[in-house]
């Protein structure tokens, strides 16, 4: 099948998607990007449009307007069996402006519109799903929130991306003195992970021997690093920077504790893989996390931007290695059974063909 994507190419989620679907099932694989390269497999063929200055939303939707030609040109010239749009209300929107059916349309965040009382993305949204053959949402919080925008129900396709359970493999018992606790999430202000910092300088208390491991970069980067360094916990807060994906694991494997403030999510990727790698989970209480972990029993949930709350929820999961055990067998199995990429993406690559002979 020829496939052609309009997506950001420079997201780490549509390089997995894509990647997947050319090298390991074999379609021919397009991506039309606005203002973004991305480091694709050489199977995948980008078609980058516009400047380089950053992705849609930074560039403005004056960028998006003007993408609706040329996508529309390179669109009639692959004739591609199916169009899909990543992103509601900018590249779903692309989508469907295209002209192009069989057009799939697919959300990334739980809230579809963000700002949620955005009216021009609420009205982009509008016509994307209006237009399209096929929604597709990672979650069923995000499939509601797509119907109460104004979906059809019957349209909408519920099945998250998953990771390769295979390279995130569960990690060998720890040992030592040191108790590590990391983050793979964007440096971003909107994540919060500054409430990791403020935890480890209150849970050091309990746990002597804590250490966070941070991975990721982002516009936050300085003033985390200025905050570790305020509360006296500089030496044990390590910003690894940007890590290759490969290394990923690596991070994981030595890693005690997977921690995530982030207000909402999809289906967080970051978790699936600390998941599959025995960290036990300190995440906030919200509706994508509780769709893979239950409170008490497989991990934490932290409720709001409570950094009291997450260094108790470190403290415990410190002192109850049994519980980390139990949890990190649990967990495997249910990244292995819900969150295995080699399965999802054939059932995704199955509702693809689907609307595809319907067309």
């Amino acid at each position: 099948m020829r496939i052609c994507f309009l997506a950001d190419a420079g997201a780490v989620n549509t390089r997995s998607w894509v990647d997947h679907l050319a090298d390991v099932l074999g379609h021919e694989v397009h991506v039309v990007s606005v203002n973004r390269d991305g480091v694709l497999s050489p199977s995948v063929r980008l078609h980058r449009i516009g400047s380089t200055a950053g992705t849609v939303d930074a560039a403005g939707k004056l960028d998006l307007l003007r993408s609706v030609r040329p996508i529309r040109r390179i669109v009639e010239e692959l004739r591609p069996d199916l169009v899909v749009g990543y992103r509601v209300a900018s590249y779903g929107y692309l989508g469907a402006r295209s002209g192009f059916h069989p057009l799939v349309v697919t959300a990334q965040g739980q809230h579809i519109v963000y700002p949620r009382r955005s009216l021009p993305k609420r009205y982009f949204a509008s016509v994307a799903m209006r237009t399209a053959d096929l929604l597709h949402a990672w979650a069923p919080h995000m499939a509601r929130r797509m119907v109460e925008l104004g979906a059809d129900p019957k349209k909408v396709f519920v099945c998250p991306r998953g990771i390769d359970v295979g390279r995130f493999a569960a990690r060998p018992a720890g040992g030592g003195d040191e108790f590590t606790v990391i983050a793979t999430r964007g440096l971003h202000r909107g994540y919060r992970i500054d409430l990791l910092v403020r935890a480890v300088a209150l849970a050091r208390r309990e746990v002597p021997g804590i250490t966070a491991l941070i991975a990721g970069d982002g516009e936050a980067a300085a003033e985390l690093r200025a905050l570790a360094a305020d509360l006296g916990v500089g030496d044990r807060v390590r910003f690894e920077g940007h890590v290759p994906y490969d290394a990923l694991p690596g991070l994981l494997g030595r890693s005690a504790v997977y921690v995530s403030p982030v207000p909402s999510d999809g289906v967080s990727a970051s978790l699936l893989e600390a998941m599959a790698c025995g960290a036990f989970p300190v995440v906030r209480d919200i509706e994508a996390n509780r769709h893979w972990v239950t409170d008490g029993a497989n991990g934490f949930l932290v409720r709001g931007d409570d950094a009291e709350a997450y260094a108790r929820a470190i403290a415990a999961a410190a002192k109850d290695a049994a519980l980390r055990s139990r949890a990190a067998l649990e967990n495997r199995r249910v990244v292995e059974e819900r969150g295995d990429i080699a399965t999802n993406m054939r059932r995704i690559e199955a509702a693809y063909f689907e609307v595809a002979a319907a067309a």
